[in-house]
């Protein structure tokens, strides 16, 4: 499963997302899972990315307390969802309020995942990346 791409789109009156369809195309049963995730956006995953995320969190130790507000705020936030008939999900209002989302969105691939970022956050992790940190962010990174 492979989420990629940069797709413009909106939320309707009533919380409504359209997945783009290259994403839809990567579910396996048409079930995804949203939760806040770090850096001000919300995360998007198949039913079988978000058990993988699932089996990660648990075998991470819990010993300390970051670890467990990090478990708690993603699990606290998890909504699940199935894509309907027009390949729409909902969004709650407090994943939108997290993200900081109005009706205007960025959906974007991160490989395993999808993220849905308000326009102005999303310009501002770019504008930080094109402004030559690229170079910086790969360094010590293996692949």
């Amino acid at each position: 499963m492979s989420f990629t791409g940069e797709f413009r789109h909106s939320i309707d009156a009533k919380g409504r997302l359209i997945v783009p369809s290259r994403l839809r195309d990567e579910l396996e049963d048409d079930r995804i899972v949203l939760a806040m995730w770090p850096d001000g956006c919300v995360a998007m995953w198949s039913g079988a990315g978000w058990r993988d995320l699932e089996q990660r969190l648990l075998q991470q130790g819990r010993s300390d307390r970051p670890s467990r507000q990090v478990v708690r705020a993603i699990a606290a936030s998890a909504h699940q969802d199935q894509v309907d008939r027009q390949g729409r999900i909902n969004v709650p209002q407090g994943l939108r309020d997290h993200a900081g989302i109005g009706r205007e969105v960025v959906v974007v691939g991160a490989l395993d995942h999808g993220e849905i970022w308000s326009p102005e956050k999303w310009e501002q992790e770019q504008s930080a990346v094109s402004e030559g940190r690229l170079d910086e962010l790969v360094q010590g990174l293996d692949f």
